[in-house]
């Protein structure tokens, strides 16, 4: 009886050590929901190749873009229930998940890339933002950039009352609805896939948007990009937090090391891509504006109302710590 237990668990352990050996590498299928044709959503296939390349041994990365796995939210929904592993969550959509991350589409609040990059080298404010939606099963591991923002229009204006008569789009979260209406408009809440054809026909005259976003794909729709420079667009790169916990040592830092390297490229290039916009849309024959600094005053004051609205939600301490690291930030 001994001898047959024996064999038992000699045959059971050597199947364990095998399957050990033979286990594959763990699999890493992350999303965004657009078409990679400027350097943040471009930064999934970067990550995808890298992996692939340097650790492919340990993980099998395959990224989905294009709406090939949903919409921004379906796409959120899916890494939350594990169906996939990573993906980009944009940072208009983020506060709906926490409101700490209303600092981003706060109007005049984190609204230059210098602000971002302070908040990215501190250890404190970086970990308490990207780890807020680990009630949630989601954890933040780094960010990129798709532009500053201002407006881009079918008509033009020069001042704040020369905007309100406009028909301006916008999309249905609650930060961006009270950018608009501190300014006393009344936006129309459109899915992007609509704007296109909503510009054209005259549905909407406008929509704010990044100067990255308006160079490559506006200007067919809007003769007229006005800088307000109200916000940074963002995109998160986001795990499932279960899934990425349970990865080893070496295999996490691996991967963590290669997502945030493309991260930061992708930072840079998009920050080049600001740099040249002007440039850029003029040779496309569109009318740039700078507003005049009494009207950029009267758009911040506006939004002050928007700081007092959102304060409670997104915590007055955290408010005040954010504050406190750009004060001294342009």
């Amino acid at each position: 009886m001994k001898y047959k237990l024996m064999i038992v668990l000699t045959a059971f352990a050597f199947f364990i050590g095998t399957a050990a050996v033979h286990a594959g590498p763990v699999e890493f299928k992350f999303a965004h929901f657009i078409n990679p044709i400027e350097p943040g959503p471009e930064s999934g296939q970067w990550i995808e190749k890298e992996v692939n390349e340097k650790i492919g041994d340990k993980v099998n990365a395959k990224f989905f873009h294009s709406g090939q796995m949903g919409s921004a939210i379906e796409i959120i929904k899916k890494v939350r229930m594990g169906v996939l592993q990573g993906a980009y969550l944009t940072g208009n959509y983020a506060p709906e998940l926490n409101d700490k991350f209303g600092i981003g589409t706060l109007a005049y609040c984190m609204d230059s890339y210098e602000k971002w990059e302070a908040l990215l080298a501190d250890d404190a404010l970086r970990t308490e933002l990207f780890t807020c939606l680990k009630n949630k099963g989601l954890l933040v591991l780094d960010l990129c950039y798709f532009g500053r923002y201002g407006i881009a229009s079918t008509k033009p204006f020069k001042t704040l009352e020369e905007l309100r008569p406009l028909k301006m789009r916008t999309t249905q979260a609650r930060y961006p609805l009270a950018f608009w209406n501190a300014l006393g408009m009344n936006p129309l809440p459109m899915a992007w896939a609509d704007v296109f054809p909503g510009l054209k026909q005259g549905v909407v005259d406008g929509t704010d948007q990044t100067v990255n976003v308006m160079r490559m794909r506006l200007t067919d729709v809007c003769q007229y990009y006005t800088h307000t420079r109200h916000m940074v667009g963002l995109f998160f790169f986001l795990v499932n937090d279960k899934w990425w916990n349970k990865l080893d040592e070496d295999t996490r830092n691996g991967l963590g090391t290669i997502i945030s390297a493309n991260l930061a490229k992708a930072r840079e290039q998009s920050k080049q891509l600001t740099i040249e916009g002007d440039k850029v849309l003029k040779e496309k024959g569109i009318v740039v504006t700078e507003l005049a600094p009494e009207e950029m005053a009267k758009f911040k004051e506006k939004e002050m109302v928007v700081w007092k609205q959102f304060e409670g939600d997104i915590g007055k301490a955290w408010l005040n710590k954010i504050k406190a690291l750009t004060a001294s930030i342009e």
